[in-house]
């Protein structure tokens, strides 16, 4: 069968960890298969996504922890309400580079701002009960990645200290993969662990199979 409500897939992980790479290559297949596909990150994925992604992560900004929440929900809120619900409406398959999963690792169990539980409820509400059909977490140790992260030349403030996220440091991103694996038994079969240490083809190979094997499954067609 067609996709009626559209499929949302999203990839999350520790900076560095490839996320971003992978949404883009499994966009890339599926596109060439003749999949509509919508490809999208957080934060910064709408225009008033760009302002608040430069208040977030510009080093000069000392945010306090709730003003840094509030900010990836208001973002999260504009994502979805003006580009992953259009498309999910129009029956594509959205794929995400972060979703609000994100924000329960880094400002729940890293920053423990507030519960878990009480995070979750700010962001179905900021994204209308929005939730994933599938998710991608690239598990890597973050002492193998964060270096690369806080290198990257193409992002606006890569340097030898990152962006004000990676500038927290290596035990912060530990405490954060430490949430996302804790999330994985949190969600079962949606939250899917994939090992980040092998070859870039190869780990898409596994989440392609993935993918399709829940598309067949369902009888989703192009």
């Amino acid at each position: 069968m067609a996709i009626e409500n559209g499929f949302f897939i999203v990839f999350e992980g520790v900076d560095g960890s490839g996320k971003t790479t992978q949404a883009n290559i499994l966009y890339e297949r599926l596109v060439t298969e003749g999949y509509s596909c919508t490809l999208t990150e957080e934060p910064g994925a709408t225009k008033e996504g760009e302002v608040i992604k430069e208040l977030l992560l510009n080093p000069d900004f000392k945010l306090t922890q709730k003003t840094e929440l509030f900010l990836f929900l208001a973002d999260r809120a504009q994502h979805v309400h003006k580009v992953i619900k259009p498309a999910l409406n129009s029956g594509d398959i959205v794929i995400s580079s972060r979703y609000f999963f994100s924000t329960l690792v880094y400002q729940g169990y890293a920053r423990k701002v507030a519960s878990i539980d009480f995070l979750e409820e700010l962001n179905l509400f900021a994204t209308d009960n929005t939730f994933p059909n599938l998710v991608f977490y690239i598990d890597v140790l973050p002492e193998e990645r964060l270096s690369l992260a806080k290198n990257e030349s193409s992002k606006k403030f890569g340097s030898l200290e990152g962006d004000r996220i990676e500038m927290e440091g290596l035990e912060f991103q530990n405490r954060v993969r430490e949430g996302y694996l804790l999330l994985a038994k949190k969600y079962g079969e949606m939250f899917r662990v994939i090992d980040g240490r092998g070859d870039i083809l190869g780990i898409n190979n596994l989440i392609y199979d993935i993918v399709k094997e829940v598309f067949n499954r369902g009888g989703i067609e192009k």
